[in-house]
């Protein structure tokens, strides 16, 4: 049996070894110094912390620590294991003795958890001025144990450094057999400081796993709340990114000299009793403020609280999706909280009508739970009893998630007044703000390139590459426009304005590496130029009742591929003059001097990168060509091919009979390909390609698409 359990034991740790390589992410690491004799802190969620955290303090920062564990896991394999690496049981009768003496000497350091077991509930509270924390016999202070052993370690190493100056020898060793010193000199001249710590999980999930089928076959597990500790704690490990911050350090020295100079000014006793009972409760205050407002506030704390504060609301998912965005943003201002990186700028892609995993995991979380449920017409409810329901201590990291995040937050209160903030607003005024935002956003992210690749010989005015959009409120039809290959916005501008005319908004995008310097376009990939339409539609498609896509050449490509991926299908598409391979793309418009598609493929084998080709509007398109852009073109081009069958939408394909960059048969491929029901190409008479600038067919085309989609 014995050899059994030791075999299961190493392939465990095998398996968190190569968990934690991945998942552990620090901050605050700078706070750290090894001459100081430290107390770590820390909140306690689950029962691996005990022997998890130290190890990872010594593997990943070569930190070395003991702790504290309850001593009703001294048992068996597990009690000797703890044993061996130097944990002390709870009810150790010298602990506080062996915990002083590491102090004293700074031969290692301590992680204690002064909530005093694990709160699975997370439930942390402020009474009068003290945390209130909620284990399994309920509610409790937060116990000063800590407090109380930081202070001694620095009135006792007074005491002792008073002896060794005056020679007392006595006084000397009985502090020497008191605190277990192993060499009769050693004692740590530094100040003893406390490092709050803050431990977060990101996600807590259940389910099944490896770690979990190894502990039910090797281990007899009778009680609910150990299945339960198995579940939860094994998925943390495999399955969860582990957080852990470091607050700057607590000077114990500096705090009782504070402590004494507020009792002498109130002619107070400062002997070292009075002393250590005035200062346990706002030394354990302030160490414990700083673990808390130090919790890594994820996605799904933000999803919890907006449920919270949507109360009996019914609500649309997009909705929801762009109250989490201007939430995310507000924090991220404020910069007041420690936020995990997917809450970052990125975050738009959550509005983009694509599959999002962070949401669709989370909101599977919320269903099957209970906490959500759907209506007939696509909104959804909070049930409300069911996500008030704290069920008791050892279930509700199983039966209420959600509710175990948003209790981790009940005392970050300018989280929950931005949560309260952006809640109260309008669904319309939501949605404006996100489009304003992104729109900005767009802009910023356009003078930041153009700035970068300026040239005060080559670089055409800002105009033509900046980004714009026409929008009135009042208009219900949206549409994003992309220009197209080596192109800009001012491309489009005379559909977009027509368009606009006629009571639609319009969003016209600038694809990434376009309207600056042909240098920016080098190193852009095709997914940039998907995620800059992608910037397009997150913004319009919230202020807007119906959506469609157009772009001209490359972007139209961008239009029918954005509109294979979404969930809510768009209203229609508009793609003009759009390649589908390219063989499709007369040479000349790559390289004049090759007259065959496997001559010009070759290249990318050759030691040249670039060339010149002369475009239709040299006041607009680059002149200079990158072998990498045309690469990335291709790239586009084969990822549109294998997506035009999930194309549903009503489709309008405009095509130049002549054009001379883009066969017209191209038009065929895509009318005959794309499996929309309604579906339309309109040939016009052209041997121009940017016919959106041809003054002799433009308003013919531009009256056909307004027929479209009016």
């Amino acid at each position: 049996m014995q050899d059994r359990l030791y075999d299961a034991s190493q392939f465990v740790f095998g398996i968190v070894e190569k968990a934690m390589a991945n998942s552990i992410t620090f901050t605050g690491e700078g706070h750290l110094n090894k001459n100081f004799p430290t107390i770590f802190v820390s909140n306690h969620f689950t029962r691996i912390e005990t022997f998890l955290i130290p190890y990872i303090l010594y593997k990943k920062l070569n930190f070395k620590v003991r702790s504290l564990a309850d001593h009703s896991i001294f048992q068996g394999v597990l009690g000797d294991y703890l044993s061996a690496v130097g944990t002390v049981s709870t009810q150790d009768k010298n602990r506080n003795e062996i915990i002083l003496g590491d102090l004293l000497t700074g031969r290692v350091n301590w992680l204690i958890y002064p909530e005093g077991s694990m709160i699975k509930s997370k439930k942390v509270l402020i009474s009068k001025d003290t945390f209130l924390v909620e284990d399994e016999n309920g509610l409790h202070d937060i116990f000063t144990g800590s407090a109380v052993l930081a202070l001694k370690s620095e009135i006792l190493k007074t005491k002792y450094i008073d002896a060794l100056n005056n020679c007392n020898i006595q006084i000397i060793k009985e502090l020497q057999d008191k605190f277990f010193f192993e060499d009769k000199s050693e004692i740590s001249y530094h100040n003893t400081q406390i490092i709050p710590v803050n431990i977060s999980y990101v996600p807590i999930r259940r389910g099944e796993n490896a770690l979990s089928a190894i502990a039910h076959k090797y281990i007899e597990i009778d009680a609910n709340f150990i299945k339960e500790e198995i579940e939860i704690e094994s998925n943390l490990l495999l399955n969860s990114q582990l957080h852990i911050h470091f607050s700057a350090p607590i000077d114990v020295k500096d705090f009782i000299l504070n402590t004494k100079r507020e009792l002498q000014m109130q002619n107070l006793d400062i002997k070292n009793e009075t002393v250590i009972d005035t200062a346990k409760v706002p030394l354990t205050n302030l160490m414990m403020n700083e673990v808390y407002k130090n919790t890594l506030i994820s996605f799904d704390h933000i999803f919890g609280l907006c449920l919270d504060y949507l109360g009996e609301a019914n609500f649309t998912l997009s909705e929801l999706k762009a109250r989490m965005y201007l939430i995310s943003r507000e924090l991220r201002t404020l910069e007041t909280y420690n936020l995990d990186k997917v809450l970052n700028a990125n975050l738009y892609k959550l509005l983009n009508d694509e599959s999002y995993e962070l949401f669709d995991d989370i909101l599977s979380l919320a269903l099957k739970q209970n906490i959500l449920y759907r209506l007939k017409n696509s909104t959804y409810k909070v049930n409300i009893s069911e996500f008030k329901n704290e069920h008791d201590f050892h279930t509700i990291r199983l039966k209420n998630t959600l509710r175990v995040l948003i209790n981790e937050t009940i005392i970050l209160h300018e989280l929950h007044n931005t949560i309260r903030h952006q809640m109260a607003k309008s669904a319309k005024e939501i949605y404006e703000e996100v489009f304003y935002i992104i729109y900005n956003r767009d802009k910023k992210e356009f003078k930041y390139d153009y700035n970068k690749f300026y040239s005060v010989f080559k670089s055409k005015p800002k105009e033509v590459g900046r980004p714009f959009i026409l929008f009135d409120s009042n208009n219900i039809i949206g549409c994003v426009i992309s220009h197209g290959y080596k192109s800009a916005p001012i491309e489009i501008e005379p559909l977009a304005q027509y368009l606009f005319d006629n009571g639609i908004n319009v969003y016209a995008i600038r694809l990434k590496g376009h309207g600056t310097m042909p240098e920016d376009l080098r190193d852009v990939s095709h997914q940039e130029w998907y995620d800059s339409f992608d910037i397009g539609y997150a913004a319009l498609s919230g202020v807007s009742e119906k959506l469609y896509l157009c772009g001209f050449s490359t972007g139209g490509l961008l239009a029918l591929l954005k509109a294979s991926n979404t969930k809510n299908k768009v209203d229609g598409i508009i793609c003009i003059n759009s390649a589908i391979s390219l063989q499709d793309i007369r040479v000349k418009y790559i390289v004049p001097t090759i007259n065959i598609l496997n001559n010009f493929l070759s290249l990318f084998n050759a030691d040249i990168d670039t060339y010149e080709s002369e475009p239709e509007h040299p006041e607009i398109n680059y002149k200079l060509h990158y072998l990498t852009s045309i690469g990335e073109l291709k790239h586009l081009i084969d990822l549109v091919n294998e997506r035009l069958e999930y194309v549903t939408e009503p489709t309008l394909i405009i095509q130049a009979d002549k054009d001379p960059i883009v066969n017209p048969e191209s038009a065929d491929i895509i009318y005959n390909t794309i499996a929309s029901g309604s579906k339309e190409k309109y040939i016009v008479h052209s041997n121009k390609h940017v016919i959106t600038l041809q003054t002799s067919v433009n308003q013919d085309i531009f009256r056909k698409i307004v027929d479209f989609i009016l």
